[in-house]
């Protein structure tokens, strides 16, 4: 019952799968890359939607949480809520477990967090209302 829900929005069920040694996956599509023998789409988007995926978080979290514009706190905050989307995954069997895309979504948040906390862009927090 609950899989036709997930394929009737378009979530398929997979076995479960993890990877718990970091930089497999990544090394493992940079070399793919460099030698041709997988399509250059699939670890693009791999990559790049995972650094993407949470670096509006370091955008949003440190303008309109005061506390999260301290680097401790929002590295911990995104480190649990990444860890909590993960093991979602892994347990609805929708995706893979793996900490390289914890790791790459980590990164891509802190991206998103020093660009929002750079000075020029942090003048913009004090135009915001409390």
């Amino acid at each position: 019952m609950f899989s036709q829900a997930l394929e009737s929005i378009g979530l398929t069920r997979y076995r479960l799968s993890y990877n718990l040694i970091p930089l497999k996956t990544i090394v493992g599509y940079i070399k793919a890359l460099a030698d041709g023998s997988m399509n250059r789409y699939i670890p693009i988007q791999n990559i790049v939607g995972n650094l993407l995926a949470f670096m509006p978080m370091g955008f949003y979290l440190p303008f309109f949480n005061k506390r999260m514009a301290k680097l401790k706190m929002f590295g911990l905050t995104l480190s649990g809520l990444i860890v909590s989307v993960e093991l979602m995954q892994f347990i609805l069997r929708v995706g893979n477990l793996d900490i390289d895309d914890f790791i790459l979504n980590l990164v891509g948040a802190l991206i998103g967090f020093a660009i929002c906390t750079h000075r020029p862009l942090s003048n913009l927090q004090k135009l915001r209302a409390y």
